[in-house]
């Protein structure tokens, strides 16, 4: 009998070569008929016959069939070799890829070296994954879920088991951070289990997910709790795609677990704040307290203001901790990983740029703890005269603007308040050695560091957010750049534009603005566009003056044809921005709101001879001549020509000019050190907790 069904089965075979495929599996099946004691052999005949003619998705169906009805291990091979075996070279290349990538990938939470790969897929398509357990030995499916989003409110999101790319690039892009500031992002928390986590290694190549550098993975629902209870990220706020009941389930238990440990925590402070209330007033007489800085990746300059104080208080034997976020997507540190650091560290003060402690929840009940706020830049919350009400005879104030008028009228006791004018690092602002390629590349008589100020482009961009009035409000801002051009004179106050822009539209134009767009226009002009023009006009004028060896440090100035020869590109704070003060002749301050500016100090401390714009003594935000003496420790320039008559000098005398490098470096580093600024609020602060 068996000799004759293959006498059957080679006619087929014929007819398939032949072409007529239909016609061979029509005879195969009258066999299944004639010979059913053989129907699985010849079923896998078919399926065979299938494969080779290209309907390879119709034969795997039939293949899997047999299996499941014969469990015929060399089935299962014939499987594993025909569909697996065609993409194992490239499934082996994304998993070596993926597994280099994840091992320096800051958020993927998993198993440090790569593990044995158990599943192995066999086929997709849009709907179903198909994989082969090669442990259990049996083919099992995954099948497609719809992608949906419950409360869609700009915060984290979770989802688990995504195996199509098209579902998490369009899960990515629902759930980015609106308007976000910097580089922050939201988290999108991606986990997966055994079998998924295998799938997605072998069959995506992850470079372009990990390049978004916002997706967390886990290669197992163990370590979220981890990284939501250790490592500090957001407790996701909403759910894309098909979250399983049982991670929803760990969700839950992870939340009760953050509310028990918060509660610890809170309560181990707060009982340690009370019982300890004296002696943390006695390390801080004793010069001898514990600081933890708390500051944000977010802000460059905030950054390097809270990580030089801390280096300073380490430098005198003070014990202290930083608490910045570590990436990203960690917006802000979470109440858990706050109040634990404050436990197990337990500061005397907490030190903090441009925040005060009411902001900070944790913190605002602990009101025996010290807390100083370092003040440097004009936010609302600062300026709102609701908040000195808010303070406690427990918060201090390092006050930027130590000559501001306007900083005065908000109310703060002056009790609470220390002079602290922002200073520089003489660690990384010094004398370097040059050598001859840097000697050529910095050197100049003139040096001029800021981006260049685009006036018009910022007029433009100012009328764009105004429906009416385009021509008369151009013409006060371009009558004003005039004026500065023409008398070598700036406008120093916001009265003084406010004024000017009400009488300048009356005059010429007969129109009155509503009082929120004048107040707006007056704001814009003294925060903004003066700089913009000051800087632009002091270039001009040096220019103008006939001065040609100078060099312009910041970005856009190569775009007008005027500075083009001069510009420089930007300039890396630290080492690379001293060596260029150090080599110039004379570097030229800038800042129209500030003399006691930070470059100021960096020039001196490198060995520099820094020229001060002038800026009246009753609207200096923080004046530098409260700090060292004018015409021996630093020169200051009062208008175009006195600018330009005390470049010509300087240049041409250079015996002066190294005595006034020498008097500023001294005086910078008597009085403008983060190693001042420390000694300096310690001193302050016990002797005015004091007076308590």
């Amino acid at each position: 009998m068996a000799e004759q069904l293959n006498q059957f089965l080679n006619k087929a075979f014929d007819f398939e070569e032949q072409g007529y495929v239909e016609e061979a599996i029509q005879l195969c099946e009258k066999c299944i008929q004639v010979f059913p004691e053989y129907e699985n052999d010849i079923k896998l005949e078919i399926a065979k016959m299938i494969y080779r003619n290209g309907e390879k998705n119709l034969a795997l169906s039939q293949f899997l069939t047999i299996y499941q009805e014969t469990e015929n291990s060399e089935i299962r091979d014939l499987i594993l070799e025909a569909y697996y075996g065609e993409k194992e070279q490239e499934y082996e290349k994304n998993c070596q890829e993926n597994w280099k990538r994840l091992e320096t990938y800051p958020h993927f939470f998993g198993n440090a070296a790569p593990s044995e790969i158990r599943y192995y897929p066999i086929y997709q398509s849009q709907k179903e994954i198909l994989f082969y357990d090669s442990i259990e030995q049996k083919f099992q499916i995954i099948e497609r879920f719809k992608v949906v989003m419950e409360n869609q409110n700009n915060m984290v999101c979770i989802s688990s088991d995504l195996l199509w790319m098209e579902d998490i690039l369009l899960l990515e892009k629902m759930t980015r951070k609106v308007d976000p500031f910097m580089d922050m992002e939201n988290a999108l928390l991606l986990v997966y289990h055994k079998e998924t986590w295998d799938l997605l290694l072998q069959i995506f190549d992850l470079k372009h997910l990990i390049e978004f550098d916002r997706i967390v993975f886990y290669d197992s629902k163990d370590w979220l709790e981890h990284s939501i209870l250790e490592e500090g990220y957001r407790f996701p706020k909403i759910i894309g795609g098909n979250l399983s009941e049982e991670i929803k389930d760990l969700l839950k238990d992870i939340s009760n677990k953050y509310k028990q440990e918060f509660t610890k925590y809170h309560k181990e402070a707060l009982k340690y704040y009370k019982e300890n209330s004296k002696e943390i007033i006695k390390h801080i007489k004793e010069g001898n307290p514990r600081i933890l800085f708390d500051t944000t990746r977010f802000s460059t300059a905030l950054q390097y203001h809270i990580r030089d104080c801390k280096e300073a208080a380490n430098r005198r034997g003070l014990k202290t901790e930083l608490i910045i976020e570590k990436d990203r997507l960690c917006t802000g540190w979470s109440d858990l990983f706050y109040i634990k650091k404050v436990v197990e560290f337990k500061p005397d003060i907490i030190f903090m740029i441009d925040h005060f402690r009411h902001e900070n929840s944790i913190v605002a009940v602990l009101n025996e703890l010290v807390f100083v706020c370092w003040v440097q830049d004009p936010l609302s919350s600062i300026m709102d005269k609701e908040i000195p009400l808010k303070l406690t005879n427990k918060d201090f104030i390092l006050n930027h603007f130590t000559t501001w008028k306007d900083f005065k009228e908000v109310g703060y006791n002056e009790k609470y308040v220390i002079d602290a004018p922002v200073a520089s690092n003489p660690f990384l602002y010094k004398p370097y050695p040059l050598n001859e390629e840097e000697k050529k590349k910095f050197s100049c008589d003139i040096c001029f560091v800021c981006h260049a100020s685009d006036v018009d482009g910022h007029i433009n961009r100012l009328l764009q957010n105004i429906p009416v009035l385009h021509e008369p409000i151009r013409a006060v801002y371009k009558g004003y750049q005039a004026y500065v051009y023409e008398t070598g004179n700036v406008f120093y106050t916001k009265k003084v534009f406010k004024d000017y822009i009400e009488g300048a539209l009356q005059c010429h134009y007969n129109v009155t603005l509503v009082p929120s767009l004048l107040e707006d226009l007056a704001e814009d002009m003294y925060m903004r566009f003066n700089l913009a023009v000051f800087r632009q006009a002091l270039v001009d004028w040096i220019l103008d003056a006939g001065f040609t060896n100078i060099k312009l440090w910041g970005n856009g100035w190569t775009k007008e044809e005027k500075y083009k020869k001069y510009a420089m590109g930007p300039a890396e704070n630290g080492e690379t921005l001293s060596k260029i003060y150090q080599a110039s002749k004379i570097v030229v301050g800038n800042n129209i709101i500030i003399t006691a500016a930070s470059r100021a100090w960096e020039t001196m401390l490198s060995g520099g001879f820094y020229m001060s714009n002038y800026i009246p003594e009753e609207v200096d935000w923080s004046d530098i001549r409260k700090i060292i003496e004018v015409g021996k420790d630093v020169i200051m320039f009062y208008n175009r020509d006195d600018l330009i008559e005390k470049l010509h000098y300087y240049l041409n005398h250079e015996e002066e000019r190294q005595i006034m490098i020498k008097n500023g470096r001294k005086a910078a580093l008597e009085k403008m050190t983060y190693d001042a600024l420390i000694e300096k609020m310690l001193k302050e602060l016990a002797e005015r907790l004091e007076l308590e």
